[in-house]
This record gives structure tokens, sequence and C-alpha cells, in this order.
């Protein structure tokens, strides 16, 4: 009986983090405005814990598609940020802290799977660029 309600307890605990993600990723696609500017960056910072994980595992196919939805997700927070008006500056911190995580995800990384890496980082930061100048427009 106890062995059955540990398995029980590890399977929810190891598959939690799967749906938990997979639930962000369509209340970000499903919410509009500041919220989706809210939910899509913490998508983003989700799917870049994830994507550094699989790379330590060895799952350098997953990681690198994490990746892609890290780059895909921080756009759109950037923009639903900038369309609506609402959590720029929450936005644009969070951008630049999940920026500072690729970073550490690209030294991790081989030299030449760094550009890989290199290349999320780019849009991402591009994003946050976009978000940033639209924040000093805003208030200049």
């Amino acid at each position: 009986m106890f062995r059955r309600l540990a398995l029980v307890v590890a399977l929810f605990f190891f598959a939690f983090p799967v749906l938990a993600q997979k639930d962000l990723k369509s209340r970000a696609d499903a919410a509009s405005g500041g919220e989706r500017a809210k939910l899509a960056v913490e998508y983003s910072q989700e799917v870049a814990k994830a994507a550094d994980k699989a790379f330590n595992d060895g799952k350098d196919e997953e990681g690198a598609a994490d990746l892609n939805q890290v780059a895909q997700y921080a756009k759109l927070a950037a923009d639903a940020s900038m369309q609506s008006g609402k959590r720029e500056k929450d936005t644009e911190i969070k951008l630049r802290k999940l920026l500072k995580r690729l970073v550490e995800i690209k030294h991790a990384r081989p030299f030449d799977q760094q550009a890989d890496v290199q290349k999320i980082i780019d849009a991402v930061q591009a994003a946050h660029d976009d978000l940033l100048d639209a924040l000093f427009k805003k208030n200049g």
C-alpha cells in the first residue's frame, strides 16, 4: 500500500511541471493584453528552465525545441505588453532576467553549439529592446 502511494506521489511530482507548463502555455495563448504578457513571459521562463535541464540531461534536440519556444513567447509577451500598454515594466524586467538565464545556458554549452543559443538570445534581446524603446517613447 505504501509503495503504491509513494509511486503515485512520485509520478505526480515528476508529471506536474510538464502539466503546469502546458497549462501555462494554453492560458497565455487564450489571454489578451497585460495578462497575456504576464503569462507568456512566465511560460518563457519555465521553458528556459526546461531547456537547460534537457541540455544537462543530454537531450539536445529537446533543449533546442524548448529554446525556440522561449524566443516565440518572449516576443509574444513583449508585443502583448506594448499593444495593451500594461505590464510593460514588469515584462521588461522579466525579459532582462530571461536574457541572463539564456547567457548562462549558452556558456554551459560546448563552443560549437553556442551559436544556436546565441540566435535565441538575439531574438529575445530584440523583443526586449523593442519593449524598452516603447517604454521610453511613452515616458519621453
